[in-house]
């Protein structure tokens, strides 16, 4: 009798647990992601929660979207006059998506942009998310699980 209640308890906790990562916050439509670092080509890459103290020069800052939808707008700090040399990367919205998979927490990002145009790369690519909790960061971060492919649009520009 005692092992029919602990395997019931076990059950609801796998439930819980379960319910819980399907709820990450990164897919709030209504919650913004400073991208820490404009490079998303690297095997990690983080999104901390929206703070405007946080906006620096050229910050980018996304929304994950219903049906996989990404939008994205750049801001600036009040503090900054200037930003000359700064690598912008530009997203085709219209050509990009992620899907998440609550089972293993991962997320599948496909996308196409580039940082001299918009035609610069296109990739498929999978991510296990992991939580970023220190001092003033919350946030999330991803590491590359998988590179479905990546295609370089500049070598057909190359001569």
């Amino acid at each position: 009798m005692k092992s029919r209640y602990l395997l019931v308890a076990i059950l609801m906790l796998f439930l819980n647990c379960t319910a819980f990562t399907q709820n990450l916050e990164l897919f709030d439509s209504s919650k913004k992601w400073i991208l820490k670092s404009n490079n998303i080509l690297k095997d990690e890459i983080e999104f901390v929660e929206y703070k405007q103290k946080k906006v620096s020069i050229n910050t980018m800052v996304w929304q994950f979207m219903p049906n996989g939808k990404i939008e994205y707008d750049y801001q600036t700090g009040d503090d900054v006059d200037a930003c000359l040399g700064v690598d912008f990367l530009d997203i085709d919205i219209d050509e990009s998506s992620w899907r998440y998979n609550p089972q293993d927490l991962t997320l599948i990002l496909n996308i196409k942009g580039g940082y001299a145009s918009i035609d610069d790369f296109i990739f498929k690519k999978e991510y296990r998310i992991s939580l970023i909790d220190e001092d003033d960061d919350y946030g999330y971060s991803l590491d590359l699980v998988k590179v479905y492919y990546f295609n370089d649009l500049t070598r057909f520009r190359k001569k």
